[in-house]
């Protein structure tokens, strides 16, 4: 899958970059955005068809949530991996072309997979706290895993 542009233009300031992986998804792909945006079209539509002022209430509480929730998507949005880049000095994480966190290849200390509610995500661990976190939507997730490992193992034996 294509980079995003600014992610994209980000690759020209890292050495011997090797592979790109985007986030596939978007900020409107966010549950907590769309189940609500999705009530308030079918409320709406079921009150206009009916003229249900129960739909109707239904559509405007519904409109309501989705308006409180788009404060809370843009801001998780504005944390959230748009690309992670593996290059000759390590992995770093972008969001919309600015650096998140880069994780030097000497520094990476695992590749651990973790499990939550069904949900996976891999966590390619630094020094300290320094971590990247790759989601089930980041493109060609394997490989990245799979390059990120055997970087470890040659380094680590």
């Amino acid at each position: 899958m294509d980079l995003r542009r600014k992610d994209a233009e980000a690759l020209l300031r890292y050495r011997g970059v090797r592979s790109a992986h985007t986030y596939q998804a978007s900020w409107y792909n966010n549950a907590t955005f769309v189940f609500p945006l999705i009530a308030v079209i079918v409320a709406g539509i079921v009150w206009l068809a009916t003229g249900s002022t129960e739909a109707g209430g239904a559509a405007i509480f519904f409109l309501v949530v989705t308006g409180a929730m788009l404060p809370v998507v843009f801001i998780t949005w504005q944390r959230q991996t748009t690309a992670v880049i593996v290059h000759e000095d390590g992995v770093t994480a972008l969001h919309a072309g600015l650096e998140q966190q880069t994780i030097e290849w000497d520094d990476l200390r695992s590749v651990r997979r973790v499990e939550t509610m069904g949900n996976v995500r891999w966590y390619l661990d630094g020094t300290g706290e320094d971590h990247i976190v790759i989601e089930g939507e980041i493109a060609d997730r394997d490989l990245l895993l799979d390059e990120a490992r055997a970087e470890f193992e040659r380094r680590n034996g």
